[in-house]
């Protein structure tokens, strides 16, 4: 007595189903923070950029990092940008910033359209 039996044509069409979703479930991947300079709760001494590298691709027009001061007033007058060559890199450009905490927020918006955020601060020597 045969517990399972599956013809070929079964046998096919159930690999092909796990397959499908092995693929969709990678397909639709959120970008998460992977690392970032300067470090969450990091002593730094003044960066002249916040990079943040993601799990995932970016979608440029929908994906910024911000900077404010210990008074909530943004610290960075410039727009961030994703890395032309590597769409997991997305950094700010930063003036010359004096000592004191610092907290950055990021939207990250993956190319297939999910959007992640997130927050975390740094302190400047």
């Amino acid at each position: 007595m045969k517990l399972f039996d599956f013809s070929r044509p079964a046998l096919r069409a159930l690999m092909l189903g796990a397959a499908a979703l092995v693929v969709t479930s990678t397909a639709f991947a959120h970008a998460h923070l992977a690392s970032s300079e300067p470090a969450a709760n990091a002593e730094a001494v003044a960066p002249t950029t916040v990079t943040i590298h993601f799990t995932e691709p970016l979608e440029p027009a929908f994906s910024k990092i911000t900077l404010a001061d210990a008074s909530g007033q943004a610290a960075a007058p410039a727009a961030s940008e994703v890395d032309r060559l590597d769409a997991r890199v997305m950094r700010l450009p930063l003036p010359q910033l004096s000592a004191g905490r610092y907290a950055v927020h990021w939207i990250a918006v993956a190319t297939d359209g999910h959007r992640t955020q997130g927050d975390f601060a740094f302190n400047v020597k």
